[in-house]
């Protein structure tokens, strides 16, 4: 008899929760790379060796596409990230607050996405207008370049404007890109006042 009563809810218990639907979210790739390692906590910032950074050119949300060339000059800030990544939406905000307030004829930002294709990135960033950072989608040889077999998200790349990398985050690491590109600005200072 329990069961009889129990039958009802088992039948509209899921057709309510389908009808009622999720939030009005632009839709996301639900698909998690068993590859990839999300990492919610900052370690300290790793001081690389000064080395070229890998060339790519990489199609861009919405439209176009970019290369390392295109950025010869300037700072660069590469930030390997994904939709389904957690701590990685947490820290668009504060990356975009880091971009409105560089300059961008002396830093630049590279969002790269490890999504499994444009559609994705792009759903993604419609509706949300206070984002205009600059998205890629990355392909496997930039992600193998840049990130090798270790593929933890978020991971950010600072080259600077001869094109080395010069430092690398693992983790959630807004502040400690904020401190480099400044530490990288100073340095492109300094050169340019010994040279006058």
């Amino acid at each position: 008899m329990k069961m009889l009563r129990v039958m009802p809810l088992i039948v509209v218990l899921p057709v309510a929760l389908m009808l009622a639907g999720c939030p009005e979210e632009p839709a996301v790739d639900d698909y998690i790379d068993p590859d990839v390692i999300v990492d919610e906590e900052a370690p300290p910032p790793e001081e690389v060796e000064a080395e070229e950074a890998p060339d790519f050119t990489v199609e861009l949300a919405h439209d176009g596409e970019v290369s390392l060339a295109d950025y010869e000059g300037r700072i660069l800030v590469l930030d390997f990230w994904a939709t389904w990544c957690t701590s990685c939406v947490r820290e668009l905000p504060e990356y975009q607050e880091l971009y409105d307030e560089w300059d961008q004829d002396q830093v630049e930002y590279l969002g790269m996405s490890l999504d499994t294709d444009m559609p994705i990135i792009e759903a993604f960033l419609d509706g949300r207008d206070d984002l205009t950072l600059p998205m890629a989608l990355a392909s496997e040889d930039v992600v193998e370049a840049y990130l090798g077999a270790r593929r933890t998200l978020p991971s950010s790349r600072v080259i600077d404007g001869d094109g080395m990398i010069r430092y690398s985050f693992t983790g959630p690491a807004t502040a400690q890109v904020g401190a480099a590109v400044e530490a990288l600005l100073e340095e492109m200072q300094a050169d340019a006042d010994d040279a006058d």
